[in-house]
């Protein structure tokens, strides 16, 4: 009797056991490193029981696969801060981007060092470019155009603000490692800088 052919269908969820196996490899890997540092793709690819043909079909360097990870590992931030933002519409703008900073950094704070060091290779090494902060930049802009918009703060360069505000995030794991400033001290010196010290005196108040 003739075989019948493989559908496609087939042939997509094996492709798809092979990218589960790899992105869970991947992210094995980084955890156990600490990051991208010292894990390279022949060791994804064993770690997966993939051939590197197969690996590299899918992905041409480890960024690629920092992109799709980062991406994944976000998504229920992703997720938790547009259900805060679309149940406080009468929430000031400001009170919200705080919150909206006050989870970032506690989404962070949980994967530190693995996924901040892995989400900077996603971008190849470019500062501030992968998905999570294109991400929250799209996000803190809207919220700070927002408030100019409705009168709660004046005179600020809000493209310049957002990304002194992504600079200061980027670097998160770094303060809280090496530095050793605590969570609360550094929500602190982002509220002053950024939240009370955008506030137009004689409009909204806002409060943390």
């Amino acid at each position: 009797m003739n075989k019948k052919p493989k559908s496609s269908s087939s042939k997509i969820s094996r492709e798809e056991v092979n990218r589960r196996r790899i992105l869970d490899s991947a992210r094995k890997l980084f955890i156990e490193h600490g990051g991208v540092e010292g894990v390279n793709m022949h060791q994804i690819a064993k770690t997966a029981g993939v051939g590197q043909a197969s690996l590299y079909r899918r992905y041409t360097e480890i960024g690629d696969i920092c992109i799709e990870i980062v991406r994944e590992e976000c998504q229920p931030l992703f997720d938790e801060v547009q259900a805060y933002l679309d149940q406080s519409p009468e929430v000031a703008p400001l009170d919200r981007l705080y919150q909206v900073i006050v989870r970032f950094v506690a989404f962070l704070e949980a994967k530190i060092p693995w996924l901040c060091a892995v989400s900077r290779a996603s971008s190849g090494h470019r500062p501030l470019q992968s998905p999570l902060y294109q991400w929250m930049r799209n996000t803190c802009r809207d919220l700070l155009n927002e408030a100019v918009e409705r009168g709660e703060v004046s005179k600020v360069d809000v493209p310049y603000t957002v990304e002194a505000l992504m600079a200061t995030l980027h670097n998160i794991d770094f303060h809280m490692k090496n530095q050793g400033f605590l969570t609360e001290r550094i929500l602190q010196g982002v509220y002053r800088i950024f939240i009370e010290g955008l506030k137009d005196d004689s409009g909204a108040k806002t409060t943390r």
